[in-house]
């Protein structure tokens, strides 16, 4: 302890100035917490300066009419228009044995060329597009002529007509950094004279006269594809009851192999047998979902071993086979409703090594 006595005979110091030395050593010696330091300076401007890769809260003017422009640039002749639209390091995959993704901007364009090159007096029409900051879905009919040979099919010069769906990625610029194709070969094939013979008589699509809705996410967005995930998760998990329990009674699933699409709770039932009897330890993985208004895209794969024909896709033993699909669907009071399917079978279908 020191005494205040004792101070004044080593300091030469006013009374006061002892007397708040003694109060600083009192409590220097107790319990009490010391002060905590001040708070480090504010760096003001990180408050003015948006994070890193961030984007916008919505497309941008120029994100909003890309996917139009990547609609024309599938029509434009030798695909004069696409290359400006792409990121240099763009990516494209579909989904087919065979076929490779590629990388860069001319890669892409030569990867579309050998997709649709063949079909002269093209003609593309956007039915909907779905639309977030950074991802949109086009889907899209396109109409032409095979000129020259395609997919190990002739020249037949025949008319043919193509539904699929484009998954683009965009910046802010509205380039494209991503495109992910799906269609079915074996469908339009089948228009040809040259696809599987459980498709013979396959009706080809009604071409639209005009583009289709166009939808962005909302600030205030239900998580509509969160349905979708559940309803796959239990198809995963062998789950028949969860699975129909996503559905809504008078559901309609639209795919690219039947002219009508199949109606009710029934059908769908029908549907999660059928896969679980042909793949074994069926196994569901979801790349990418998003949601825009009452829509759901939900992009996944199935696989699994085969051990039956998964429609006309033959039996073949001893494989493991993989399947990429795209799931639009519309979602009413929490229940999916409809849902527009896009895959090409193709991929399953050629033996491995």
């Amino acid at each position: 302890m020191i005494h205040l006595r004792v101070i004044p005979r080593l300091f030469s110091l006013p009374v006061l100035a002892i007397v708040a030395l003694a109060s600083l050593l009192v409590g220097a010696c107790s319990g009490e917490t010391v002060a905590k330091p001040p708070p480090a300076p504010v760096d003001w401007q990180s408050f003015a300066r948006p994070p890193a890769d961030a984007g916008t809260n919505a497309p941008t003017a120029k994100e909003s009419t890309v996917a139009q422009q990547y609609g024309d640039a599938l029509a434009s002749p030798g695909f004069a228009l696409l290359g400006h639209l792409l990121q240099e390091d763009a990516h494209f995959t579909f989904p087919a044995s065979g076929l490779d993704d590629v990388q860069g901007r001319d890669a892409v364009v030569q990867a579309t060329a050998t997709l649709f090159g063949a079909f002269d007096s093209r003609r593309v029409v956007g039915r909907r597009l779905l639309r977030t900051p950074s991802t949109q879905s086009l889907e899209w009919t396109m109409a032409g002529v095979q000129a020259r040979d395609w997919m190990g099919v002739a020249a037949t010069r025949k008319p043919a007509v193509i539904e699929g769906i484009a998954l683009l990625t965009t910046k802010d610029d509205g380039t494209l950094t991503d495109i992910h194709l799906y269609f079915d070969v074996a469908a339009v094939k089948a228009q040809l004279g040259a696809g599987p013979h459980e498709l013979e008589g396959l009706p080809a699509p009604a071409m639209p006269v005009a583009r289709g809705e166009e939808i962005d996410r909302a600030a205030e967005q239900a998580d509509n594809a969160a349905t979708v995930r559940t309803a796959l998760n239990a198809l995963e998990n062998n789950s028949e009851s969860a699975y129909v329990a996503e559905m809504a009674d008078e559901i309609e699933v639209h795919t690219l192999d039947r002219a009508e699409p199949a109606r009710g709770k029934e059908q769908q039932r029908a549907y999660f047998k059928a896969m679980h009897k042909a793949i074994a330890q069926l196994d569901t993985t979801i790349d990418d979902s998003f949601s825009a208004g009452s829509f759901a895209v939900v992009e996944y794969s199935i696989t699994g071993e085969q051990l039956a024909p998964i429609g006309w896709v033959p039996l073949q033993r001893d494989r493991v086979v993989k399947l990429h699909v795209v799931d639009v669907a519309e979602v009413q009071n929490a229940k999916i409703a409809r849902v527009w399917r896009y895959d090409n079978p193709s991929e399953m279908a050629t033996p491995g090594p």
